[in-house]
């Protein structure tokens, strides 16, 4: 029988990691699998698409995968100063201070399905989950993150009712283009800010992979092959003036919330004032913030996701570019699009 005793607050931050990357969406999705490799107890977990192998610590080698539910796991963390044990035999015994968590029929085949990527970039963990935060938040579930480098730059993009989000950062790796479901994505944003470490290591070969100092994360992907469109929104230049994200920030959180209790179409209107405008068949709302531009367009938006999207930028001010098929907001490394007639 292999034995190992794990630290509480290690095995907080384990449930915590395996939490978040397995998510709430596939109830089915959320186990944990434990197996030895190279002389220490390794946890796999997955959500169908993203991945994570985490280091335990030292163990007697034994074989095979042995399996137990991630919510019985999380049981055990009401114990704040305990130590937890776990005992690999022809059963599975996990214990806790005054609790015991026995598995009668632990054993499972390997549920592994990993390609070997070579790490070979240094990345800012926190720039990493901005990016792939802002690029992805105004999609939903179903739908694809566009994912991958261009010339220096690594970005993260996606496109719901006319609304185009995408947001970037320096990248030093070779260039690449893919796809990867919403939900996995959200998922990824979640555990990057739990493992908590300021650089990983990162590479792509089919897959993206992610080293930290314990574990690794593996996120599978489709390949793309134009992303010309991506290329032209990152170079976009042309500026009518300037605004406030704060303004942008509360005009959007407001209409928002107006439209979700009242129902009803939203639009930006852009004049000498910028004004959201929501209009419900009994009601209406706007907000208005003043503005020096010479033209007078109204735009159908969706208010909702100008608040996701501005809610997560830092920065004082946007520029604002209008051309004959879109309306831009470019902010240093972030950008949201609104097609114009949608």
């Amino acid at each position: 029988m292999s034995k190992i005793k794990i630290d509480h607050h290690k095995f907080a931050r384990f449930v915590r990691i395996f939490d978040r990357v397995t998510g709430t969406i596939e109830p089915s999705t959320r186990r944990v699998y434990f197996y030895a490799g190279a002389g220490n107890l390794m946890a796999y977990g997955t959500d169908g698409c993203l991945s994570v192998d985490l280091v335990l610590g030292e163990i007697v080698s034994f074989d095979g995968f042995y399996s137990v539910l991630l919510d019985d796991l999380k049981l055990l963390l009401r114990e704040k100063s305990e130590d937890v044990v776990m005992e690999f035999g022809s059963t599975f015994q996990i214990s806790k201070g005054t609790e015991i968590i026995s598995i009668l029929h632990p054993f499972v085949q390997n549920p592994r399905k990993k390609d070997e990527v070579e790490t070979d970039q240094i990345v800012d963990t926190m720039q990493l989950k901005r990016t792939l935060d802002i690029g992805s938040i105004i999609s939903r579930e179903g739908q694809m993150i566009f994912v991958g480098s261009q010339n220096g730059r690594f970005f993260s993009a996606c496109e719901d009712y006319g609304h185009t989000g995408l947001a970037f950062m320096n990248f030093h790796g070779t260039d690449f283009a893919i796809e990867i479901p919403y939900e996995s994505v959200r998922h990824l944003v979640k555990t990057l800010d739990s493992i908590r470490e300021d650089k990983i290591k990162f590479g792509y070969s089919k897959t993206i992979e992610m080293k930290f100092s314990d574990g690794t994360l593996n996120i599978c992907s489709n390949s793309l092959e134009d992303t010309g469109r991506i290329e032209e929104i990152m170079n976009f230049d042309g500026v009518d003036f300037e605004i406030p994200v704060k303004a942008l920030k509360e005009g959007a959180t407001l209409s928002s919330r107006f439209q979700r209790r009242n129902g009803g179409r939203g639009y930006l209107d852009l004049s000498e004032t910028m004004k959201f405008v929501v209009l419900s068949q009994v009601s209406a709302y706007e907000y208005t913030y003043p503005i020096q531009w010479g033209r007078a367009v109204r735009i159908p938006i969706a208010p909702r996701k100008f608040q996701q999207f501005f809610s997560r930028i830092n920065e004082k001010y946007v520029k604002v570019g209008l051309t004959d098929r879109y309306l831009i907001f470019k902010g240093m490394q972030s950008i949201l699009i609104v097609r114009i007639g949608q």
